[in-house]
């Protein structure tokens, strides 16, 4: 639920407006229509090679992404903090905590 809230977040605040609606159409079609295609090659797989077999290789595939992940995170931050910046500096609605401060 983290993953989902963080991404789903982080896109909307980085697309500018007028891309917003069509990038999150995008993102729910991939992110939601992909499962039954997930779960139809592992069920294939399952059939060939057992349940537990299936099962190992699912938390394999999961150990290795968070793992290339983690390796990709920093330069991943600086990307987005700069895309989020850029879009608040064109005129973009500021995400939540880059508010601006009217001194009188």
């Amino acid at each position: 639920m983290l993953e989902m809230s963080s991404s789903n977040t982080l896109i909307q605040a980085m697309v500018p407006d007028e891309l917003r609606g069509r990038v999150m159409a995008v993102y729910s079609m991939m992110f939601m229509g992909m499962a039954p295609f997930g779960a139809l090659m592992a069920g294939a797989l399952a059939d060939r090679v057992g349940a537990a077999v299936t099962v190992a290789l699912g938390a394999i595939a999961c150990v290795g992404g968070a793992i290339l992940f983690g390796m990709r995170l920093p330069n991943l931050r600086v990307e987005a903090r700069q895309l989020i910046l850029a879009q608040a500096s064109a005129g973009g609605e500021p995400s939540q905590g880059m508010t601006t401060r009217v001194v009188d």
